[in-house]
């Protein structure tokens, strides 16, 4: 990725801001861009992330783009990486967004076809995700990410690019939306997420929720409080893991109590 095409990229999509770094050997460079409404401070990069503040009239939250080590053997230093950026003094308290190629998968469920990943492998990247507080987003459409291109009896499929943020973000941004898009030319689909708010009322929001979480026993008394629990869990998306069911549980029991 060269400077010069990515400013030829910004300017035909039409985005004002522009932060590139440049490829490395095979490495294909990270572009970070944005619009001119939105106040963006990179506060640091690397051939494997961009990170930045973004701020709003009244907050404040941090947006990383990630890149793993393609390499096996060397992508503990990305999870390295990962906990450094985490443990920033001025970035930590932050709500914080996570998004990329992370180049691994978490559990058996997001790879078809293929050898099976090492079990070993998905923990330290599920390991890594735990100590950053970073939850997964589900993102809607296709699981698979990325495909290996090859004729059918020999094709990869894995879920290699998503988004995580920590409980804070999720808070915020109760109803954030990630989808899958189509492959467009590429081995990978883009991943794009939707954040639709109101920025007094979702700050609000984010306040009352921040708040110690308590299951309340009168809420079995109503009959709302069934179905919004059955929608939290997300029964309809097995494989997910335990904590990303609870989380989601918690987040739609306390919007809901917030908004009864």
């Amino acid at each position: 990725m060269k400077e010069v095409n990515c400013r030829r990229w910004r300017n035909t999509l039409g985005f004002s801001g522009c932060f590139i770094v440049d490829s490395l050997g095979k490495s294909g460079g990270l572009m970070l861009l944005w619009k001119s409404s939105i106040c963006v401070c990179i506060k640091s990069y690397s051939p494997g992330h961009i990170d930045c503040l973004i701020q709003e009239p009244d907050f404040a939250w941090r947006f990383t783009g990630f890149y793993g080590q393609p390499d096996i053997s060397l992508r503990r230093f990305s999870w390295d990486l990962l906990r450094k950026l985490k443990r920033l003094p001025e970035l930590c308290e932050l709500p914080w967004l996570v998004g990329g190629d992370f180049n691994e998968i978490c559990y058996d469920s997001e790879k078809l076809g293929g050898v099976r990943r090492s079990p070993s492998q998905m923990q330290e990247f599920r390991d890594a995700l735990d100590v950053c507080e970073l939850q997964d987003i589900h993102s809607h459409g296709d699981l698979y990410t990325w495909v290996n291109r090859r004729r059918a009896d020999s094709a990869i499929f894995e879920r290699l690019d998503r988004f995580v943020a920590c409980l804070n973000w999720r808070l915020l941004f109760p109803t954030a939306r990630a989808n899958s898009l189509d492959f467009f030319h590429s081995d990978h689909r883009p991943i794009c997420i939707e954040i639709r708010w109101n920025v007094s009322q979702n700050l609000l929001e984010h306040r009352k929720l921040k708040t110690l979480f308590r299951f309340e026993k009168h809420w079995l008394l109503e009959s709302e409080c069934s179905d919004v629990i059955t929608r939290g869990w997300g029964v309809s998306e097995p494989h997910r893991p335990l904590v990303d069911h609870l989380s989601g549980c918690k987040l739609a029991l306390q919007n809901w109590a917030a908004n009864r």
